[in-house]
């Protein structure tokens, strides 16, 4: 893959071909990462700030505090496709 993708609802970084979603046809959607989106739909049906909320405790994984984690998710989830108004 020549630029970063990122899953356009919670954006980690999608780095091998496994990781994206599904849609209901079985095709891949790339937009999105198969813990976000699966079968053509989104896993967890939440408002934006309870997604902010629930990605925050992954901090540590994304080598950065859970604080951390939660304002970069507050500064990038309005920019992705999922939660642009």
């Amino acid at each position: 893959m020549d630029h970063q993708l990122i899953c356009q609802s919670c954006a980690m970084p999608l780095t091998s071909e496994d990781m994206f979603a599904t849609e209901k046809d079985g095709n891949v959607n790339k937009d999105y990462c198969k813990w976000c989106y699966k079968d053509g739909e989104f896993i967890d049906q939440c408002s934006m700030e309870e997604y902010i909320n629930k990605c925050s405790q992954f901090g540590e994984q994304a080598g950065m505090t859970n604080e951390q984690m939660h304002e970069y998710c507050s500064k990038v989830f309005p920019t992705l496709k999922r939660w642009k108004k």
